[in-house]
């Protein structure tokens, strides 16, 4: 006697069941891989090639500012000073030793003329005493009546002939002393050229020098926000030490972790889904241009427990310039299934990651 078949919905929803697994295995391969990361401005550290003194400051920290707008002025100061003063110095010292050389001569010549003055002088007096006798003589004659004294010639006496031998004498020492003297004048008054020529020059220099004090600017080199003020009023600051730090108006780059298990399935050039954690619908389309060359830990911010300690890979993303994104807003980035697809269809072999490779890292 043949049992009666019962029938069982089990084995109805069998096929059902397998084929809903299969789908739910199969779509499992097409979920995205989400992984978190914060939005990122790009920093610029604006500084100055010299040492500049701060005039004066236009901006605050967090202030919007626009390409052109003038952050600060100052002056190439601190340095100038010095060397001004250098300058100073160096023409006040051509002037003194120009007037010391210039008196030196004078003196020269003051010791000549004494100089030339005495003998002279000496001559002079034996001049007067050889006259003195020739008058006395010429006295005497007068006297007696016996002699005509106007045939008695004077110009050929011995004291006459002295007389023009001593005058002869006096040109003879007058001459080369005058001449000597010809000579210092000349050289005294071509002895401050050379100086004017030099302190001309330096004058030249310190008037270069006090042009560049004039005001210089610091502009903005884009649209913008102003980060910190690394300055004063009044402040000396050397050169290439930060006067500013400028963000770019709109994130450029988000840093984020992708966990160690999933490294494989991001490379660089990947397109991902950039989308704000507290507003969903601001997205935009980012792609990977760099990645980490070590696995560290995750920070505890982009963790999905917080509480536990992940690691992964650092990977940088770049933002499109156009974007919503806040500075250090928590993103959340999508690698689609399609994408995922491709690298798992792929040929591709991990490759062990040069030694040079460096890790990327935003200031």
């Amino acid at each position: 006697m043949l049992k009666r078949f019962k029938f069982n919905i089990i084995y109805l929803l069998l096929p059902i069941a397998l084929y809903l697994i299969f789908q739910i295995g199969w779509q499992s391969k097409q979920e995205t891989i989400t992984f978190n990361g914060f939005a990122e401005n790009k920093e610029t550290e604006l500084n100055f090639d010299k040492s500049v003194l701060i005039k004066n400051i236009f901006v605050t920290p967090n202030e919007s500012v626009q390409l052109g707008d003038t952050l600060l002025s100052m002056v190439i100061h601190s340095e100038n000073d010095v060397k001004l003063s250098d300058v100073e110095y160096d023409i006040q010292k051509l002037k003194i030793e120009s007037n010391i050389s210039k008196k030196e001569l004078e003196a020269n010549i003051r010791t000549l003329e004494a100089e030339k003055a005495v003998k002279l002088s000496e001559i002079e007096s034996e001049i007067r005493t050889l006259q003195s006798e020739i008058n006395l003589n010429q006295s005497i004659l007068s006297e007696l009546k016996s002699v005509d004294v106007n045939g008695v010639a004077t110009n050929n006496s011995p004291n006459a002939m002295k007389i023009q031998a001593l005058q002869k004498e006096m040109e003879m020492v007058a001459r080369p002393i005058d001449a000597e003297i010809k000579k210092i004048r000349l050289e005294i008054s071509q002895t401050g050229e050379p100086s004017k020529v030099e302190i001309n020059k330096l004058r030249g220099e310190a008037d270069i020098r006090k042009k560049e004090e004039q005001s210089i600017f610091l502009i903005a080199p884009s649209d913008g926000l102003v980060g910190n003020v690394h300055c004063k009023v009044g402040e000396n600051i050397s050169s290439f030490n930060t006067l500013i730090s400028f963000y770019e108006r709109n994130p450029s780059l988000v840093k984020s972790y992708v966990h160690e298990n999933l490294i494989l399935t991001v490379q660089v050039g990947d397109s991902l889904e950039v989308i704000s954690s507290y507003h969903p619908d601001n997205k935009v389309v980012g792609k990977v241009v760099g990645m980490g060359s070590r696995i560290v830990e995750i920070p505890e911010r982009l963790r999905k427990l917080p509480e536990i300690k992940t690691y992964g890979r650092e990977v940088i993303v770049a933002l499109p310039p156009v974007n919503s994104f806040l500075q250090k807003e928590k993103v959340v980035l999508n690698l689609l299934g399609e994408t995922l697809n491709d690298h798992t269809n792929s040929t591709f072999k991990p490759q062990i990651a040069p030694k040079k490779d460096p890790e990327i890292s935003i200031k």
